[in-house]
């Protein structure tokens, strides 16, 4: 009984690893250098930039054409093959975004918390078609 205790302890740790290695070695910064254009439902298109621990975004269509911010910090954890959550806040504008980032599907879903804690707060719970990517 002790020899199928410890075999089965070693199967969970041989089984765990995998994530527990990859939840150390994770890159806060993985999309550095990445490029993406992305139209969400409504047809507003986006051009969003990963750089230096920052992102930047431009609105190149759609109802917000012609909005911009940069300079953000965010963060960035690989969930799945070539599937990113991502998280950055805009301080100033109290806007906090999160992103499921899916490059290999090229799908993107975006939940946000806008203007928090003013009269004009609202939620953002969009999905978009990602056209474009260059790392």
């Amino acid at each position: 009984m002790k020899t199928i205790n410890v075999l089965l302890a070693w199967i969970m740790v041989g089984a765990l690893a995998p994530f527990l290695a990859s939840a150390q070695d994770a890159d806060p910064h993985a999309l550095d250098g990445t490029e993406l254009e992305y139209t969400y439902t409504d047809g507003g298109t986006v051009v969003l930039n990963f750089y230096d621990g920052l992102v930047k975004f431009r609105w190149v269509a759609g109802p917000n054409e012609g909005q911009s911010g940069e300079g953000f910090p965010y963060r960035a954890k690989l969930i799945g093959n070539d599937r990113y959550m991502v998280i950055w806040q805009m301080v100033e504008a109290r806007n906090y975004m999160t992103m499921v980032v899916d490059l290999g599907q090229r799908a993107l879903f975006t939940s946000g918390l806008l203007s928090y804690g003013t009269d004009d707060e609202a939620i953002l719970f969009e999905q978009a078609t990602i056209h474009r990517v260059e790392r």
